[in-house]
Parts: C-alpha cells; structure tokens; sequence
C-alpha cells in the first residue's frame, strides 16, 4: 500500500501497535482531508479517500486476526472488506450524497443508526469482532448522534466502531471523549494549545494537579497529552532519520498516556493512575525528575 506522507505512517505505525498487542480500543475517529493526490493509490476504488481506505486495512485485520495493518492481509480478503461484501464489517453513510445519516424507525431500517446498533449488539457470523465504519460522521443528525453516543457508553465487547470525518470537532464532544482519534491525512498542524511548544511533557503538573480533576477534565487532559505527543512524533520523523530516537520517545508516551485513559475509563484509581504515569514519562524525560 502507498503512504503519502509521515503523518500516514505515523498512524499506520500506532494502529499495527494496537493490533500487536491487542490493546484495540472500542471506538476510533479517523480524521484528516479524504483526498489528495498524494493518496489517489491507497483508496483508488473510493476516489483516493484515505480515510476509508485506513479503514478497510484496519477492519480486515481485525476481522481476520491479523496484527499488522498493511502488507499482512490475504489481498483477496482486503478487497472483499473494501467493496463491503464482508458479513462482520458493517459500512453507514455509503451514499455521500446523502445530507445526512438519519436514526431511522426501527432496527430493520438500512442504513440507519438504529439499524447498525442492532447489528452491532449481534455475534460476529465469521470473525472474532466485527467492525461498523460510519462515513462522512459529521453528517449524523441530532437525534442519530445521541443514540449512537448511548452504544459508545456500552459499546458491545466484539464490536468496533470507526467514525471518519474531516475534523473531530465537527462530532458531539462526548463522542469525541469516547474515541481514539488518529490523523491519517495531512492537513496542517492541529491545535493542541501552548502544549505543542513543550519540549517534554508535564512531569509535575500530571503528578500534582491530575488526582483531584473531575473525570471528564482528566479525560480532557489526556487526550491533549495524546495529541502533543502525536504531533511531536510527526515533526520528529518529517525531519530525517536523525530524530527517530527522539520520535520513539515521543510513541512511547503517546503509548503511556493512552494506556492511563484505558485505566480511567476502566475506572481505576485517579491517583494511582496519576502517580504511575507521572513516574514513567519521568524515565521518558530525565530531564523532568528533579520537577517531582
């Protein structure tokens, strides 16, 4: 498969992580710009969209066991997930014509919302999981938002759900809070706050002010965490083989922090989770020690 750029294989390189180690997350954004010349190769039958085409690589190795995202698949199979003839991958809002991607009357109404969360709650006919991928997401009405925000809440253990869109704000916040969000197209740099211009992360802030913040700010926080260190790993590698050391640092803590909110979402101890994650981007960045 063609990637087009570092911000691709940076994405390519976390979810082969995810697989490896079975640490697949129950719900993940895919954002960045659809198409672009650079990436007509990777998703040809879709008109160069790489967010589908991250999509079908990333669904067909979870429907086949896999653990690596491109180069791994039987080709046979990967086209057979791409032109949506797979029973356990479910695609919604194939027609992008379409305005909008409505909760529908009932279970039995295609294409629905309630369609697909019927589906979703259903054993997998051949597979280990079975993955739902909701095209163009920022189209999802109100009421179709908040009813697939529920199935997040309580997502079916075999089930993953893949929601692609452009920008991640365009979806409701606490559908965002429940999702891992990866970049797979580059469109300039992300908004992370002055936290972008930290050389190392924030050692003492985590250990000190992160047990006591409301979950949802914690959550917040983590996620800025995760998005400083995607966008350093990103500039790190654009720059040469000279900063791969450095970048691994960075994938190292991106690795921690998500691991942290799995924890929290699991409900685990705030503190401790707080106390151990400070700890270990402590040996990340020795420079950070002195600072606890």
């Amino acid at each position: 498969m063609y990637l087009a750029n570092k911000t691709q294989k940076l994405a390519a390189r976390i979810l082969d992580s995810h697989l490896a180690q079975d640490r697949i997350s129950h719900a993940y954004i895919f954002s960045g710009a659809g198409t672009s010349s650079g990436s007509a190769e990777f998703a040809a039958e879709r008109g160069g969209d790489i967010r589908e085409g991250f999509a079908a690589a990333f669904a067909a190795a979870l429907v086949s066991g896999g653990t690596r995202l491109f180069g791994k698949t039987d080709p046979a199979f990967l086209r057979r997930v791409e032109r949506h003839q797979h029973p356990d991958v479910r695609w919604i809002g194939e027609d992008r014509e379409e305005k909008s991607i409505k909760i529908g009357e009932n279970s039995g109404d295609a294409g629905t919302v309630r369609d697909v969360i019927h589906w979703a709650g259903l054993k997998p006919y051949e597979s280990p999981r079975k993955v739902c991928v909701v095209i163009k997401a920022e189209r999802l009405t109100d009421e179709a938002a908040n009813a697939f925000l529920k199935t997040l809440e309580e997502p079916p253990k075999h089930t993953v759900f893949i929601l692609l869109v452009e920008n991640k704000t365009q979806l409701l916040e606490t559908i965002q809070s429940r999702c891992f969000e990866l970049r797979v197209a580059a469109t300039g740099d992300d908004a992370v706050g002055h936290a972008a211009f930290l050389d190392a992360m924030p050692v003492r802030e985590i250990f000190e002010s992160y047990p006591g913040l409301p979950k949802p700010e914690l959550k917040g926080k983590l996620d800025g965490l995760m998005a400083l260190a995607r966008t350093k790993a990103e500039k790190l590698l654009s720059g040469g083989s000279a900063n791969t050391r450095a970048a691994h640092t960075w994938l190292e803590a991106f690795d921690l922090v998500y691991d942290s909110k799995s924890a929290i979402e699991a409900n685990a101890n705030q503190k401790l989770m707080a106390t151990r994650l400070a700890m270990r981007l402590a040996k990340l960045f020795p420079s950070t020690k002195a600072t606890l």
